[in-house]
Order: structure tokens, then C-alpha cells, then sequence
């Protein structure tokens, strides 16, 4: 060193420089042996070295200030300039004099500690630092042996506890350098806060308690399958494997496999292997995610079939950290396979005839079931023609009565009326000679409103023969609706046929709140079963009646149509879904509640059109709806039945 440096470099430094080297190496090298023992906390080790370079940075900054306290009776400027460097200092700094008293703290110490400095100049030190007092005082004290004031190692890294002004404590690390201040020792003290460092240190430990818990889970898991699971890292390393994939790689490979072993080493020598691993690894390790089946020979001279799912491994950022492989052994999945496909192509060679006999069955009973439906609902109409029939005869038989009385009655009021008439003509007559009576009768009159009696008289038996006539011609219609004709052909006005149906739908139209509006036109005889056309058009009615919504209106339509007639029923109600368009020919297929429909009323309907030589089509959709059209021909062609699969779509029916 030059003259210049040796007059100019203050020797404080150097012993704050030397002194801090020797105290943090030796207090480094003993956090890092006690932090070897626990991986999770590896980091901190270097963490507390940078803390005591810069606790190193600060001490040299604490001896350039002694050593300008000392010449401050010839550089005021100077110290002042230093002391405000100190003020800056990141970590608390504390002058002690040989009594172990406080001589300068700066402000970092009183955020510290929370004292105002006035409140520990020429304190003992150990109102701040008890459990190290003791240890600074003996290097402080004038009578302390000079080596503790040359030693290198005078300066030590020190974990203890500072006392708060509040009465709590904070963990500190002190490391302090002995120095000569005209001739009186000062020990110079560095304060740093543990708080932040302790707590991260807690936190990691807590993860790294998680992450071996979570690790000893996740081995429990792979170890516990009778899968094979492998994992790679991104340089084809092996970071995860268990006994079943080593047992599988020996076996099929013939090499030992362990955690850390490239897979490159793995296979070494065997070319072709690794090429098909290698191959299948790269493109999970590209981010691909995919499955395949593989075979391969076994022991036994036959063939194992090995299912390989392969996925990439990605961190919480998406980042791709390598790929995992779970193999399945699909041997006897595979076989299972094989054998249904031989069997089912031997069932499907024997099954092509037996598919034509079950079609020919099935049709056959389908038929069948809509014979028996319409056998079921002709004996039901049947019984209830005999029922009308009877209710008929026995209503007629009082309307007769009924009829003749009022008959009678009617001549019989007339007369009486015209009676009285002249009763009242003589009135005058009788008041001068019968006063009495006259006035009694006059009351009876004014009682009775005798002249409005009389004038409604004749009204009340006309709207009784009305009444009487009306029921003749309800009891008529149900006659004629429900006739026992045996399905007998014959020339027939269809319109007339209509309105009795009108007739008897008209209650149960007004009880939904919907009105039946006719549309007819002239129509040339049509040869058919009368009573069997009533009951189409009767069941399309209530279909569509029922259909409605009330205020609504349905209109039944008829209109000469080429060789034949057509008969339309048009509803504004809810349509047929596209679904139930196929089926509504089925036997017994309903979409109304339980006990509101058979599902036979279409079916039926279908037959007798179908019986007649015609057709029933359908438009609809939900919501829009629908639009029935029957096509009869004036005569019916010879009798053809249809296979009922040919049918036209329709809708629903009661």
C-alpha cells in the first residue's frame, strides 16, 4: 500500500472490514450446516448470506463514521456528512462505550425497537438486547484482554431476542466490531431483523411438510394400482416409476429400470425398442395427449395386448415439464372382443332368416292387436247402440204421453182463455148485480196479472211442443248415430250424416268453450257404412275439440274431390310432435292421461277408411295445430287392407 493510502485509509475500515469478514464466514458456515439438515430450507442458507454481505456493507459504513468521529475536531463537515449515511443504513446500528452503555443509534433502530433515541443514549445495551448484553459488554469494558479488540473473530453473527418498548420481543441477528475511540473501546452493533426471514423459513417448512405428504400420497396411489406408471422429464429422464412398470419393462425388455435412469440408457442397444418408445415419449413430451394399443410376445409363446395412455405434465402456468405413461394389460378385453365379433358374425349368417320370421311374426301380430282393438271398441260401439237403442225406445215411450197431454192441453188453455175472455166482457153485468163478487174477482186478477197470464199462455206451450220436438230429434240422432247395420254398404248423403254428428258433439264442445264451425258443401251419394263414417268424423271432432284451447274454433270442411269426397278437420290447438306423427296409428298409442283415452280411436279410424278404399292424411306441427283430411271415393273399390306400416302419418287420438 502506498504512503498516500496508509495516511488516508481510516483504520477503522480495515478492522470493521477483517473483523466482519471472519465473524460472517463463521456464522455462514454455521447456518448452512444447520439448515443441511432440512432440504426444504437450502435456500435460506444463501438467503442469510447475502443478509450478512450486506450487514458487511454497513459495518464498514459504521467504521468510516467512527473513524470520522474521532477527527471530528478537525472535520465537523465531515462526521456530520457520515452520521447521515448511518441514518440510511437498511439495518439498525448501536454505539456502545466500555460501560455497556448507548453512545448512537440510528433511526432504523427506533422503528426497531420503538423507542425514540433520546430514550436510549446512555441506556445499558441490554434494554434493547438482554440475552446478548452480556457477550457485548465483556469485548466493550476497558479492562477486556486487547485480543478481543484485534481478534478477526471479535465480530460474530449472534440469533438472539430483541426486547420492544411495548414489552414483546422480535428475533435479531447481531454481529458487532470492536474499535479504538481516543483510547476508549466502542463496540459497534448491527442489528437485523429476523421477522421476515423466520416467517418465510416457517412457510416453507409448512410446504415442504405438504409437499412429502402430498408426495407420500401420490406414491400410495401409484403403487397401490394394478396399472404400470411412468414418468419422463423433458431430458427422457425417469422422475416417477412403481414395481408394477419395472416388473413390466424386465419382463418385456429384459433390463432393470430406476428412478433417475435416462431412458436412452434404459434401452441402450436395443435400436428398435427405444426408436417405438422414443417415438411415442417425444410426442407426449411435445404436449400431445393420446392413447394406443400395442402387442407384444410373451413367455408363453402367445400375445399380449397393452393399452398406453400418454399425457403430458404441465405446472401451474401451462408450462411442460415432461410426460407421464400409464400401460394397462387389455389381454383379455381384447380376446372378450375378438370373440363377440366372431360370434356375432356367426349370429347375424343364422340370424338373416330368423329376421324375416320375426318381421312376418311381428306384422302378423301387430295385425292382430289392431283386430283385437278394434274387435274390443266394435263391441264397445255395439253395447252401446243396444244401450241407445233401449234408452230410446224408453224415452219415446213418455214423449208419446207427454206429446198427446199437451196436445190437449193446448186445445184445452184456448178455450179456457176465450172463457175468460168473455167473463170479463160481462163484468159490467156482474159488478151491478154481484158487486161483492165482482170486487173479489177483480182482486184475484190484479193478484194473478191476469192479462199477462193470458197473452203467455200460448207462448209457454208453444216453446213446450218446441222442447218436446228437440228431444224427439236428439233421441232420433242418437238412433241413427249408433244403428245396428252391420257395416252395410249403401248410397248415403254424408252431409246429413254430419249433422247429427254436430248434434251430438255439440255439448262437450260448449263445456271446452269452443266452437265447431261447419263448412259444407253439396256432395254426390257416396256408397259406404253411414254409421261407420259418423264414427270417424265423430272421433276426429273430439281429437280436435280436445286439442283446443278455449275460444278457439274448429271447422269441419267437406267438398266433391275428383271421383270422390273429402271430409277436413281443422283445429288451431296444440299439433303433433314429429315423434308421435309415426305412431298415432299404433294400437293403443295415446298421449292423454290415464283414463281419458284409449289410444284406439285412430286405429280404428284408419281401418274403416282404409275398409272404405281411402286414405287419412295429416298436416301438423307443435304449436301450429292441426290439419286432418279424410279421402273417401264415391264407391268403394274391392276390399285391400294395407300392412299398417304403410300408413299415413296423423295425430293423437282421445
Amino acid at each position: 500500500m502506498g504512503e498516500f493510502e496508509r495516511k488516508s485509509t481510516p483504520p477503522i475500515i480495515l478492522v470493521a472490514v477483517a473483523a466482519t469478514a471472519a465473524g460472517l464466514g463463521g456464522f455462514a458456515i454455521e447456518r448452512l450446516g444447520r439448515v443441511a439438515s432440512d432440504p426444504g430450507s437450502t435456500s435460506h442458507a444463501w438467503h442469510l448470506i447475502a443478509i450478512q454481505g450486506l450487514i458487511l456493507a454497513v459495518l464498514c459504513m459504521t467504521g468510516v463514521a467512527l473513524w470520522h468521529l474521532r477527527r471530528r475536531d478537525e472535520a465537523e463537515a465531515s462526521g456530520a456528512g457520515l452520521l447521515a449515511v448511518l441514518e440510511a443504513a437498511p439495518n439498525g446500528v448501536a454505539l456502545i462505550d466500555g460501560s455497556c452503555r448507548v453512545v448512537l443509534v440510528n433511526a432504523r433502530v427506533e422503528s426497531m425497537f420503538g423507542y425514540h433515541r433520546d430514550e436510549l443514549l446512555g441506556r445499558p445495551i441490554e434494554i434493547l438486547l438482554p440475552e446478548a448484553a452480556e457477550f457485548l459488554c465483556r469485548r466493550a469494558a476497558p479492562e477486556a484482554p486487547p485480543v478481543l479488540r484485534r481478534d478477526l473473530g471479535a465480530i460474530r453473527g449472534l440469533e438472539t431476542q430483541g426486547r420492544l418498548k411495548g414489552g414483546g420481543t422480535t428475533p435479531v441477528a447481531v454481529s458487532l466490531g470492536i474499535v479504538e475511540l481516543r483510547d476508549a473501546p466502542v463496540a459497534a452493533c448491527i442489528v437485523h431483523d429476523l421477522s421476515d426471514r423466520l416467517r418465510e423459513e416457517a412457510r416453507l417448512r409448512d410446504a415442504y411438510r405438504a409437499l412429502r405428504f402430498a408426495n407420500a400420497r401420490l406414491r400410495g396411489v401409484v403403487e397401490g394400482t394394478t396399472d404400470q406408471i411412468a414418468a419422463l422429464d423433458r431430458d427422457r429422464r425417469f422422475i416417477l416409476l412403481n414395481t408394477a412398470y419395472k416388473s413390466r419393462f424386465a419382463a418385456l425388455f429384459g433390463r432393470e429400470i430406476e428412478q433417475g435412469m435416462r431412458l436412452d440408457d434404459a434401452l441402450a442397444g436395443r435400436t428398435d425398442a427405444f426408436a417405438r418408445l422414443a417415438a411415442r415419449w417425444d410426442r407426449a413430451l411435445a404436449g400431445e395427449r393420446f392413447q394406443t394399443v400395442v402387442a407384444y410376445p410373451d413367455a408363453d409363446g402367445g400375445v399380449i395386448h397393452l393399452e398406453l395412455t400418454y399425457s403430458p405434465i404441465r405446472d401451474d402456468q401451462g408450462d411442460l415439464l415432461g410426460a407421464s405413461q400409464m400401460v394397462r394389460d387389455v389381454t383379455d378385453r381384447i380376446e372378450a372382443d375378438e370373440a363377440l365379433r366372431r360370434n356375432a358374425a356367426q349370429l347375424e349368417a343364422l340370424g338373416a332368416s330368423r329376421e324375416k320370421a320375426y318381421a312376418a311374426l311381428q306384422a302378423a301380430y301387430d295385425e292382430l292387436k289392431q283386430a283385437e282393438g278394434q274387435l274390443v271398441q266394435a263391441e264397445k260401439l255395439s253395447a252401446l247402440g243396444q244401450l241407445i237403442a233401449g234408452v230410446a225406445h224408453e224415452i219415446n215411450n213418455p214423449l208419446a204421453f207427454v206429446g198427446n197431454d199437451l196436445a190437449i192441453l193446448q186445445r184445452d188453455v184456448a178455450g179456457l182463455v176465450e172463457l175468460v175472455r168473455l167473463y170479463q166482457q160481462a163484468g159490467s153485468t156482474l159488478a151491478d148485480r154481484h158487486p161483492e163478487l165482482a170486487a173479489e174477482i177483480d182482486a184475484l186478477a190484479d193478484r194473478m196479472d191476469l192479462e199477462y197470464s193470458l197473452e203467455s199462455l200460448e207462448s209457454l206451450t208453444n216453446r213446450a211442443r218446441e222442447g218436446l220436438g228437440r228431444i224427439r230429434r236428439i233421441v232420433k240422432d242418437l238412433r241413427d248415430f249408433a244403428r245396428l247395420d252391420g257395416g252395410d254398404l249403401e248410397e248415403a248423403d254424408l252431409n246429413a250424416g254430419i249433422a247429427t254428428t254436430l248434434s251430438i258433439i255439440a255439448g262437450p264442445a260448449r263445456d271446452r268453450q269452443v266452437e265447431v264451425a261447419p263448412d259444407l258443401q253439396e256432395l254426390p251419394a257416396v256408397t259406404c257404412s253411414p254409421g261407420k263414417i259418423n264414427q270417424v268424423v265423430l272421433n276426429l271432432l273430439i281429437n280436435a275439440i280436445d286439442a283446443s284451447p278455449p275460444g278457439s274454433s274448429v271447422t269441419l270442411r267437406t267438398r266433391p274431390h275428383g271421383d270422390g269426397v273429402t271430409i277436413e278437420v281443422i283445429d288451431q290447438g296444440v299439433g303433433i310432435a314429429p315423434d308421435f306423427r309415426r305412431r298415432i296409428f299404433d294400437p293403443f298409442f295415446t298421449t292423454k292421461p290415464v283414463g281419458k283415452g284409449t289410444g284406439l280411436g285412430l286405429s280404428i279410424s284408419y281401418g274403416i277408411i282404409q275398409d272404405h278404399g281411402g286414405r287419412i292424411e295429416v298436416e301438423s306441427a307443435p304449436g301450429e295445430g292441426s290439419h286432418f283430411t279424410v279421402f273417401l271415393p264415391l264407391s268403394p273399390p274391392r276390399k285391400v287392407r294395407l300392412p299398417v306400416e304403410a300408413a299415413p302419418v296423423s295425430r293423437d287420438d282421445a
